[in-house]
């Protein structure tokens, strides 16, 4: 886990600059008020609120709220703090993880929160259903309450991504006969009161937090509002106190009204933007032909283009000092000469059909993004057909059922940023089938999948510059930029970190009246 940032280059251009600075984070007043709700306007209903069964942001923003985990990021350095851990160890051989828990936590419905708690927690994460935590828990042996607040966590093998996946397993009562998805039951610093269908999730202060004063506000209303310029409208009005997700065709606008910005800390990222390539069709199996296309990409017109609002960056890794590989090929500038001799290389002389882009129908920055790929792949004589798809047709064609029915296919990611996710996230993770890059390169998946047993310090450092040369080499997935998505908040809303995954962690906020 990195301890260090490296700011990625952050391109201001023209009148962009105008529209700048945002902050890391939303001022603190010396003593935060107490009361009163905070409304959150975000785009869409939670697809789910069963903390294992989740599936979007909107979803992760109202059950963060809700639960507690035994670890999380500290949100100024990302390093891996305890949070209903106070404690934990890790045996010699690197198989057996020993936690110590809070005293005297609570659920929202008045039980006491123990290791028995844990380890049902733990065993539904790794459950099929679980699709975020499942794959990244295969080592988990076994799962025991030594007694009623000492965990243990047993593995098959050594497993350095244990700490950084427990982020995501919150702890709910061992209580399976619980609707959590029709009513949450967490621990942590709200409860839920109601979900209202295409209008509204409500939720209400914790009493009984295990963390003394907190929350400052009375309650939480996430407002379901799909329409990015209603939802700048809104806040630009009162009528709701924060966005999510910032509408980046808005921001002139919310600028000019004088709300707040708030920004992950500097040098990381909320993300990143990147297409997949689909290495089992011609003309993107042909490794020359992804290099030079990711040598004819303009990033910093790019990011001109979204207003400042993204970084320069051709590498996943470049947010993380401590493990980026400046050795390994970079296409952070643009070369066109060296994206022709590429393509003639590759016998394209005279160009070829790149086939059709799909493009994820989020809004103005992929739909944006999308037309500038197509036109700067057409200067190497490459022709893509671009079409913008709704969210749930995209993922379909990328993951579900229709997975690998394209040929280049554009949208963000939001990996950790921890350096194992940064490079197992765009790469494998989700992603292994829909790139096909497996059949060319498995030597990347199998250092990839040893790295995470790697007990040695510098072998695993060794492991993951390697990997970065191979993916920076293969090019299967090409990263144009770094996302920076702001949240927009009235004056007056004071304590907001964002975090880098674009979860709203509320506990800390106050609203002043």
């Amino acid at each position: 886990m990195k301890t260090s940032a490296r700011r990625s280059v952050l391109v201001i251009l023209g009148t962009a600059a105008a529209l700048l600075p945002w902050v890391a984070s939303s001022s603190v007043d010396a003593s935060p008020a107490v009361g009163g709700t905070l409304v959150v306007a975000q785009s869409a209903d939670p697809t789910s609120l069963d903390p294992y069964r989740y599936g979007s942001t909107n979803d992760r923003s109202i059950i963060t709220n809700m639960y507690d985990t035994l670890v999380q990021f500290d949100l100024e350095t990302y390093d891996i703090v305890g949070s209903l851990a106070t404690e934990w160890s890790v045996s010699e051989d690197g198989l057996t993880w020993t936690f110590t828990l809070q005293d005297g936590v609570t659920f929202h419905d008045g039980s006491d929160l123990d290791s028995a708690d844990v380890v049902t927690s733990v065993q539904r994460a790794i459950e099929p259903e679980s699709n975020r935590t499942t794959t990244l828990l295969t080592r988990v042996a076994e799962v025991t309450a030594v007694d009623a607040l000492t965990v243990e966590i047993t593995l098959t093998e050594p497993d350095r991504v244990l700490l950084s996946t427990l982020i995501d397993v919150y702890i709910a009562p061992e209580d399976r006969s619980l609707d959590l998805g029709a009513a949450p039951v967490g621990s942590g610093p709200f409860m839920f009161v109601s979900a209202t269908p295409n209008q509204q999730v409500e939720l209400e202060r914790n009493p009984d937090y295990w963390h003394d004063g907190l929350p400052y506000l009375d309650g939480v209303t996430f407002r379901t509002v799909p329409d990015g310029t209603v939802q700048s409208l809104l806040v630009r009005t009162g009528e709701v106190d924060m966005l999510a997700e910032t509408p980046l065709g808005e921001i002139g606008t919310i600028q000019a009204a004088g709300l707040q910005l708030i920004a992950p800390a500097e040098g990381f990222n909320s993300g990143l933007y990147h297409f997949h390539t689909n290495t089992r069709r011609d003309p993107w199996s042909n490794p020359m032909v992804r290099q030079a296309v990711s040598h004819a990409l303009d990033r910093a017109a790019m990011a001109q283009s979204l207003f400042g609002f993204m970084t320069v960056q051709s590498s996943p890794m470049e947010v993380n000092a401590e493990f980026f590989n400046a050795d390994a090929p970079s296409y952070n500038e643009r070369d066109l000469d060296a994206a022709a001799a590429l393509m003639e290389e590759a016998g394209f002389a005279d160009g070829v059909d790149g086939g059709e882009l799909i493009v994820c129908g989020l809004g103005f920055q992929y739909n944006t993004l999308g037309q500038l790929v197509q036109l700067q792949l057409q200067e190497i004589g490459i022709d893509v057909e671009v079409t913008v798809l709704d969210v749930g047709t995209y993922v379909a064609r990328t993951l579900g059922d229709d997975a690998g029915d394209f040929d280049l296919a554009l949208c963000g990611m939001v990996p950790k940023p921890d350096e194992y996710d940064l490079i197992n996230h765009p790469y494998a993770k989700l992603f292994t089938e829909a790139l096909g890059w497996i059949d060319q390169e498995p030597a990347f998946y199998e250092l990839l999948e040893s790295a995470r047993a790697m007990t040695d310090d510098a072998e695993y450092a060794a492991a993951i510059a390697e990997l970065q040369v191979m993916a920076m080499t293969g090019q299967p997935e090409i990263v144009l930029g770094g996302r920076i998505t702001p949240v927009a908040a009235a004056q007056g809303i004071e304590g907001f970190q964002t975090h880098t995954q674009g979860h709203l962690f509320l506990a800390e906020v106050s609203k002043q009246s």
